[in-house]
């Protein structure tokens, strides 16, 4: 039942990694037996969990220590007694520090599954690699000598007609132009009233800010995600309500045919009568990518028109305008939702999100690390948590000030 070992997960899809995530993962289940895992830990392990049947078998046999020691009588019985040798001691030691938990009713019965847990992990360590000392990898906690916090809390600001620029956290209630801009108990920003008049404001959403909501006048509701901006009239007139954005940001636009809502940056439009879908224009990506999760829509890039865009679609604009399919929305509307998403993610990409989110530098003084993630994880952890991530692998990270350094 053991036969198939650790599956190859990809949460660490290096192929140069598949040892160390053996060994991590041996230390992972280990400390979840003590009750011990932090929420990064349990995150990595259900991932690793969740890759294939192989793992999950693995999961839940070494959680019987008979099953185990039977594997290990049939499969290396004339390595038994060196193994033995070299490594039970060193487990007897460390599971003598085991603390109680529920988790079974027998407390001898804990320690048995804990010891075959790292008994077997060393026995693979020590099968893939004979000529080397077998050691007991433990996922080690990591001591930052800075920290940087989730944002707590919005820096947003509004720009007004004027040029005056008010704190949100600051609003209480402004009249312009007969529309009244007031914010809510929970901290949105609400435009309500007509006016004939063109009056811009400006909301901006720094770096290092939480995602803030803003309701426009029309009733259309836009989340602007952090180091992003979005400028609007305080009340749409004319044959069109039109803003411009940079950054990112996901709209629920209110439907009125005879009046369509436009999004635009630099020279990419965006055209909708009532839907709901999400610009990510940061200036820092390659691409400006426009995703609809409903309703129909049209991408223009200079005099380049694409054909309507329906639900789960994806335009990625370049010089030009390609259409993907069947886009895995969660992915896109993570942020919104209080995670960072990863599928086969290159660490820049995962490390721009980073910079945005946490308000940082990020160096590579050693190169640029070749390894691609897929996970997720809380929005609301501290910057140490989320690089733990990164520690998976051979990837080492150092906190000082506002700079990440990573090197492979």
């Amino acid at each position: 039942m053991l036969g198939d070992r650790f599956s190859s997960g990809n949460f660490i899809l290096s192929n140069d990694f598949i040892v160390t995530e053996q060994q991590q993962i041996a230390s992972l289940l280990y400390k979840y037996l003590q009750g011990s895992l932090t929420e990064t830990e349990t995150f990595v392990l259900e991932t690793w969990r969740m890759q294939s049947e192989a793992n999950q078998r693995f999961f839940e046999v070494l959680q019987n220590d008979e099953q185990v020691s039977q594997w290990i009588a049939e499969n290396h019985p004339n390595r038994l007694q060196d193994f033995e040798e070299r490594i039970y001691a060193k487990v007897l030691h460390k599971i003598s520090y085991l603390r109680v938990t529920p988790i079974y009713k027998r407390a001898w019965f804990r320690v048995a599954v804990a010891a075959s847990v790292f008994f077997l992990a060393g026995l693979i360590y020590w099968t893939n690699f004979p000529k080397k000392q077998a050691d007991i990898i433990e996922v080690t906690n990591f001591k930052p000598t800075n920290d940087i916090e989730a944002p707590k809390f919005t820096k947003a600001t509004i720009t007004l007609a004027d040029g005056k620029i008010i704190a949100v956290d600051d609003l209480t209630a402004i009249s312009q132009s007969s529309v009244q801009l007031t914010k809510t108990a929970d901290g949105n920003i609400v435009y309500s009233g007509n006016s004939e008049e063109s009056v811009y404001n400006t909301l901006t959403n720094p770096k290092g800010s939480k995602v803030i909501d803003l309701k426009l006048s029309d009733g259309s509701h836009v989340w602007l995600n952090v180091g992003s901006s979005i400028s609007y009239p305080v009340a749409f007139s004319g044959k069109e309500r039109k803003v411009t954005i940079t950054g990112e940001a996901y709209f629920e636009v209110v439907h009125n045919e005879s009046i369509p809502f436009k999004v635009s940056k630099g020279g990419t439009v965006i055209t909708v009568l009532g839907t709901h879908f999400n610009v990510n224009a940061y200036e820092d990506e390659a691409f400006i990518k426009v995703s609809l999760l409903e309703g129909s829509i049209k991408v223009m890039k200079d005099q380049q028109e694409s054909p309507v865009m329906h639900a789960g679609q994806q335009a990625i604009v370049t010089s030009d305008i390609k259409i993907r399919n069947n886009i895995a929305m969660d992915e896109v509307m993570a942020w919104r939702n209080g995670i960072f998403k990863f599928n086969k993610t290159d660490i820049q990409s995962m490390m721009r999100q980073a910079e945005r989110w946490y308000n940082i530098q990020v160096a590579y003084p050693k190169g640029i690390p070749p390894e691609i993630f897929t996970g997720e994880i809380s929005r609301d952890v501290n910057l140490s948590e989320f690089v733990k991530i990164l520690r998976y692998s051979d990837v080492r990270t150092n906190i000082s000030g506002n700079v990440l350094t990573i090197n492979p």
